[in-house]
């Protein structure tokens, strides 16, 4: 990760059409609880401008607080493009879950190069019933969640997401592993650098997600402004006319973005970009 840093000024053409966020490092304050009531400002605005609003998330739908207490009522991109959910009615518009056959295959893979991980899941569901994790699974963010059950259980039924929580390496280091193991069956990325990867059904991922909504809008990828500062983000910002990488992310996301880089996610670099327009 990198300090908070002057972010280059682009050129600020006509408003984006669609305003997509991710949550943590990005639109959440350092707490991962709040927005600021500067970057939900901005939001509204663009909202009552006519944009398209969008979040965009590796967090499962029962997590998105923080946009909801906000009063944020459209539509959120969960667990890294595996779920699309419609806020206001309540309802999952699409989802992408992994087979069974699928994570196994992929987990038998990952066990020839190491052992050194615990699995759990979070299946399609609006509530905290679709979480399941072995007893050896140590989440990064300590939720307290997860029922645990036996690696056969938890994968034993289709699930959006798949989290691989290792010991010994940094995510970077893991994805590097578990992308020799059959990685054409799925699509492999991590959201923070503690040991934990997020596995999802092969072309599963924000960008291919928010294209397939952008496209039910009749939006195109030009009038689109991202923001987002992890691996989980980079396919959302390759895709996206107007990508911004937040200064606090991710080396990888810098590069994404083109070195248009919005200012530190505390410092409600979200809103600070979007006012340009809004």
């Amino acid at each position: 990760m990198t300090a908070s840093v002057p972010h280059p000024v682009p050129q600020f053409g006509a408003a984006p059409r669609m305003v997509v966020t991710d949550m943590d490092g990005t639109l959440l304050d350092a707490s991962g609880m709040r927005v600021s009531t500067r970057n939900a400002e901005a939001l509204r605005r663009a909202e009552e401008a006519g944009a398209r609003v969008v979040i965009a998330t590796g967090r499962p739908i029962w997590w998105l607080e923080p946009v909801i207490d906000i009063g944020f009522t459209g539509t959120a991109v969960c667990m890294n493009g595996a779920v699309i959910f419609d806020i206001a009615a309540g309802e999952i518009i699409a989802g992408s879950p992994m087979t069974s056959q699928t994570m196994r295959r992929f987990v038998d893979g990952l066990t020839e190069h190491t052992t050194d991980f615990a699995l759990a899941v979070e299946r399609l569901g609006v509530d905290l019933s679709s979480c399941w994790s072995e007893a050896a699974y140590d989440h990064p963010w300590d939720l307290g969640y997860f029922k645990v059950a036996e690696r056969d259980e938890i994968l034993a039924e289709p699930a959006a997401k798949l989290l691989v929580r290792g010991w010994g390496e940094s995510s970077r280091e893991l994805a590097a592993t578990a992308r020799t193991s059959r990685p054409e069956d799925v699509s492999i990325t991590y959201s923070t650098d503690d040991g934990l990867l997020e596995v999802a059904a092969a072309g599963v991922n924000k960008g291919a997600a928010l294209a397939w909504l952008a496209d039910r809008w009749g939006i195109t990828a030009t009038d689109v402004v991202a923001f987002g500062d992890m691996p989980n983000d980079l396919e959302m910002l390759r895709w996206a006319g107007i990508p911004f990488a937040m200064a606090n992310g991710h080396a990888e996301v810098h590069t994404a973005a083109a070195g248009q880089l919005a200012p530190h996610h505390d410092e409600d670099g979200v809103a600070r970009i979007l006012e340009r327009w809004f």
